[in-house]
Parts: C-alpha cells; structure tokens; sequence
C-alpha cells in the first residue's frame, strides 16, 4: 500500500514538472516572437525615417461661403492720359499756361535817312494768350525814340513815335527755348525839329531765346511803311527800319 502511494507522488511530480517545462518553453517562444516582432517594427520604422510635425495647413473655403474679391479699375498706362470716374478715360493736365503780361526794352540803330545812323530805343508791353503747344499771340503799345544824326553837314532830326498792334510768338518744338517773333500793327511819329509828323504800318521779324518762364531775350528787324510822302534834304523817304536787340520781363 504504501509502494503504490509513493509511486503516486512520483508521477503527479513527473507530471507537474513536464507541465512546468512545457509552460517554460510557450512562455519562452511567446516572448522570441515577440521580440522579434517588436524588432521588425523598429526595423521598418528607422528605415522610413523620422517624420516632423507640421502645422495643419489652411483649409479651403467653403465654395458656398465665399467671398468674391472686388476687381479694382485698371490702370491705364498710356502717356498722356489719366484715369477718370466710372472707369472713364480723361487727357491729362494740360502743360502751364505760359501766357500773360509782358514789359520789354531795346535798343540799336535806325535809319530814317537813307545813309545816316541814328541810334534807337523802344519799350513796350502787352499781353499774349496760349495759343497752341508752342504758340502765344497777344496785343502791344509801345513808344521808342530816334536820336539826331548828323551827315555830310545836314542835321538828321530826332524823332519820336508810338505804335499799337498785334505780335506772336512761335518756339521750336515743345520744350525748345528758340522761338521766332512776328509783329505788326500802326505807328505814328513826330520830327521834334520841323514840327511835322506822319504815320504808317509796321511789320517786324525776330529770333529769341527763353532763358525762363519770366525772361528772354531777342533781335528784332521792324520796316515802318509811310503812308504819306516825306522828304528830307531833296529826297523822298517812304519807310524807316529799326534792328534792335531787346530783353522782356513776362508775369
């Protein structure tokens, strides 16, 4: 009885121990697998490679939430034009208005005798209008004098005279200083030393420069034409020239 009880324990120990072992052994292979899983995890994941975080990026709008932008008016970029209201077209600003008063002073010679000098002066004034990109046309007074002369023992007399007309001015080329000038109108004049006088039309040429928008300067070659006869010294005179160099003050 008791050989039968001892050979009991032997095999309920036998078999506790072949359990053990078998549970040694899954527990064993579970933890291998396991590992080797976790390994080819960590393997595939260093050869993706890290990835950084960034920030999520702006969602698009809702289409039916959208705003639409406000077109603006093109610009235009032709010369010469600037943009109006409504998207309207209107010519730029016209250059300065260079017209206005204007006083001026010359002097040179004269001759109202064939052959004798006389030195001369004049002022005058008026007033020109825009009349054109390079053109100004205006009115004028003036008055100038001829001093007496002598020659070949006669007394040339001085003479004095005022005229009103009508003058024009023409430069160059937009923005060129040379201009030319045109001017004509009627004069009337006085001997002072035979107490007689006359009269006639003038017509005068000439070329300036602008050295300013207030100042210039010219040369100008007026021929007065009589409308009556005159004589001196045995011969008839019917015209007298005038070339004198001028400076004009422009407001």
């Amino acid at each position: 009885m008791l050989d039968r009880r001892v050979d009991l324990r032997r095999f309920i120990n036998k078999d506790r121990g072949t359990k053990m072992k078998n549970t040694t052994m899954a527990a064993a292979v579970a933890a291998v697998t396991v590992g080797f899983v976790m390994a080819s995890a960590s393997a595939r994941a260093q050869d993706a490679g890290l990835e950084v975080w960034q920030p999520p990026q702006q969602q698009q709008a809702d289409p039916a939430k959208r705003v639409p932008r406000t077109q603006e008016p093109p610009s235009s970029s032709q010369p010469g034009t600037r943009s109006g209201v409504d998207g309207l077209v209107a010519p730029a600003a016209r250059k300065e208005n260079r017209g206005g008063f204007f006083v001026g002073a010359q002097s040179g010679k004269g001759w109202v005798y064939e052959d004798v000098d006389q030195s001369a002066a004049m002022i005058n004034a008026g007033y020109r209008w825009q009349a054109g990109p390079v053109t100004l046309v205006g009115v004028e007074v003036a008055h100038g004098r001829l001093n007496d002369a002598e020659h070949d023992g006669f007394d040339a007399p001085e003479v004095e005279y005022s005229s009103v007309g009508a003058n024009a001015r023409f430069n160059f080329g937009s923005g060129n200083p040379v201009y030319a000038l045109v001017r004509t109108g009627y004069w009337r004049a006085e001997y002072s030393n035979f107490r007689d006088s006359t009269d006639g039309a003038y017509l005068g040429v000439g070329l300036g420069v602008d050295f300013s928008r207030h100042f210039n300067m010219s040369l100008t070659y007026t021929n007065h034409l009589y409308f009556s006869e005159s004589y001196w010294n045995g011969t008839e005179i019917n015209s007298a020239d005038t070339v004198m160099l001028g400076a004009e003050v422009r407001f």
